[in-house]
């Protein structure tokens, strides 16, 4: 009841501002309106506005949801209807038109809107579906009639094959709420009335930018609707009727009383058993390792998130998106964040795999694989650093080559983020920067990356052409800040607050509204770290998870064996390649090449932004218009201009010009 108290309070401040802002009298001529009559009849198509800006989210989504499955469904029966209808008047055609010259017109009819189906199916769905009551392609249907296992997969493909009928946005608009539903409702019913139909179509586009893969953070949402004023269009008396008869609602069933029993974490009976979770008991002074190390790793991680949730620690917010930038001040407590939500995440699944890179020999004792400068003891600081950052280089490669979606249980973690790419070359580092910030997200995996500015601009630099706008949207920014503590006499060290917020994307300094993220618990202060004395949240927990901790050792150099350097390496491998670039060349001697296009092909490789430039950034380049060359044609385009010493390089790795 207090909820819906509250939400009457609102609408109350609602109906207030309205007022002031003279939206009342709507209905006068003499204020006109924004809505088009082309657009006039969208909004009629949606279940009523009025209750979902007077706070029943839930309600109008699942109405929404059900409107669009019903359109479907009854689009498949009137696509069936038109097939059946269709041939059947084309066989009478064909058959009786010697008997009555009027069946061949009725005929003609009837296969002209059976086909006039058949090819605006297509259209919409590349599908070609010309029999009735048989969904999806043809001759997938074909394939299907000898397969068990594959007709399995069409039955539960039910639903999806029945949204195909609506409309292509429609059907996306049925995905975003099937797939984001709760997420929706969480975010609109922060959205203040007025405001929420707005939300929601924003939301709706940018599943459609982002391809379906994320909804943009809570915070960037924020932030846009700032600018948004409230929509002139609401119906205030509908509104107040609606929030009213919320507020005069009969006492309703305490569903609480029907849910499981919830485990208290606080406190463990070491008495107890271990299989009976449920008996643990409440303790003002938090949990201790000895309490829950008796149960299995993942009942141990949702205890402890449990645990740092009561406690106002918000880790779960912290973990809402799929690429997590932690950001602010030196010695702010990024890296120790970024340390326990790792650890979390591997005890949760422990068939994680957590690749960990950072600058420097100052690592976390947890469980992962770890490339840092304890990788290369024989190199000196800088050149230890640039090694990794070589290495770090070559995986994100790696997970650019490889299929989409194929390392959804990769968690990346990346600290010291700032100093690695500061040691790539320039052409490498904008790679590396456009990669985390566009095209990430498709390989499946996790990011958690550490950053050092005061901004996002600031990281990027201004060579992303224009992705930061789209790095802020869908990238939890969390941010942190140091404190002063006495390290004797007038001396002062900088160490970790253990207080963290939703940052913004354009001060990391500044937390956005409502983003208070909370302070890690005392009883997650008990260890302390071995360099500064000060307490260590996240080697306390690891206490929590002994079988998680790995103690990285310098890695032991053979003796008389050294490192190659990068000069070498890349020598060795162009040798290996000289073979196989002879081979082409040679095999496409005989081909004709004109000057305007090995001109074309230099013009290419000299004006891109990064370099060196691949083959098939060469041969896809919208330089050619709609007439691409040949590969044979362009290798041995590429060919002659080696020879010629115009270009070098070659297919693996690259080309750039003399």
């Amino acid at each position: 009841m207090s909820i819906k108290v509250s939400a009457a309070q609102q609408l109350s401040t609602l109906s207030g501002f309205l007022i002031q802002q003279g939206i009342c009298f709507m209905q006068s001529n003499n204020i006109p309106k924004i809505t088009t009559k082309e657009t006039e009849h969208l909004r009629e198509s949606y279940p009523a506005l009025s209750h979902l800006e007077a706070g029943n989210v839930s309600e109008w989504l699942q109405e929404r949801k059900d409107q669009l499955f019903e359109m479907a469904r009854v689009s498949e029966n009137e696509a069936d209807m038109t097939r059946v209808l269709g041939l059947l008047a084309s066989g009478i055609g064909a058959v009786c038109y010697a008997v009555n010259p009027m069946a061949l017109v009725g005929g003609l009819i009837g296969g002209a809107a059976w086909l006039w189906f058949v090819v605006e199916h297509s259209n919409r769905t590349k599908e070609i579906a010309p029999l009735p009551f048989v969904r999806g392609n043809f001759i997938d249907a074909l394939a299907r009639a000898g397969d068990y296992d594959n007709r399995n997969n069409y039955q539960a493909d039910h639903l999806a094959n029945t949204v195909k009928f609506l409309e292509r946005q429609s059907a996306e608009e049925y995905a975003f709420l099937h797939a984001e539903f709760e997420n929706i409702g969480q975010y609109l019913t922060q959205v203040e009335p007025g405001k929420r139909f707005y939300a929601y179509r924003w939301m709706f586009g940018w599943f459609g930018k982002l391809k379906g893969r994320q909804l943009p953070t809570y915070q960037s949402m924020a932030l846009h609707l700032q600018d948004v004023t409230i929509d002139s269009r609401v119906n205030l008396s509908e509104i107040s009727a609606i929030a009213q008869a919320q507020t005069q609602l009969p006492p309703t069933v305490d569903i609480k009383q029907f849910q499981s029993p919830q485990v208290n974490i606080g406190q463990t009976n070491q008495a107890a058993s271990p299989s009976k979770p449920t008996e643990l008991q409440p303790s003002a002074n938090g949990l201790s390792p000895e309490t829950i190390t008796h149960l299995p790793l993942a009942n141990r991680a949702n205890a402890l998130i449990a645990a740092l949730t009561k406690s106002g620690f918000q880790i779960e917010d912290m973990m809402s998106s799929q690429v997590i930038a932690i950001a602010g001040t030196q010695r702010g407590g990024k890296g120790t964040l970024a340390a326990i939500l790792a650890t979390l995440s591997l005890a949760l699944d422990s068939g994680l795999n957590t690749q960990y890179f950072t600058a420097g020999v100052d690592v976390y004792p947890f469980s992962c694989n770890l490339i840092s400068a304890l990788k290369y003891p024989e190199k000196d600081a800088d050149g230890a650093d640039k090694l990794v950052a070589r290495d770090l280089l070559k995986f994100l490669k790696g997970l650019d080559a490889s299929e989409p979606y194929s390392h959804k249980n990769l968690l990346l973690v990346i600290d010291e983020a700032m100093r690695l790419l500061s040691l790539l070359d320039e052409s490498d580092r904008t790679w590396a920067i456009q990669y985390l910030l566009s095209r990430f997200a498709k390989c499946g995996g996790t990011l958690i990356i550490v950053l050092h500015g005061s901004n996002l601009t600031s990281v990027v630099g201004k060579a992303t052409a224009g992705l930061a706008d789209t790095f802020k949207l869908s990238v939890n920014f969390i941010g942190c800040v140091a404190q002063s503590v006495s390290a004797g006499g007038l001396r002062k060290i900088n160490v970790a607050s253990g207080e963290y917020f939703k940052a913004n994307p354009n001060n990391f300094a500044e937390p956005v509204s409502g983003g208070n993220l909370g302070m890690i618990p005392n009883w997650l202060k008990i260890e302390l770290h071995p360099g500064n004395g000060q307490p260590d949240p996240a080697r306390t927990l690891l206490k929590f998870f002994p079988e998680l901790v790995q103690h990285h050792q310098p890695a032991v150099m053979p003796r008389g064996e050294k490192i190659a350097p990068d000069d070498a390496v890349n020598q060795l491998e162009s040798i290996f390649s000289k073979p196989t670039q002879e081979a082409e060349i040679a095999e496409l001697e005989f081909v004709s090449i004109s000057e305007t296009d090995l001109e074309q092909i230099l013009n290419i490789v000299t004006s891109a932004v990064t370099t060196p430039v691949s083959f098939a950034a060469i041969r896809n380049s919208r330089k050619w218009g709609e007439e691409k060359k040949g590969v044979r044609y362009l290798r041995c385009a590429i060919a002659q201009l080696i020879e010629s010493k115009q270009l070098k390089g070659s297919e693996k790795l690259g080309f750039t010009a003399f």
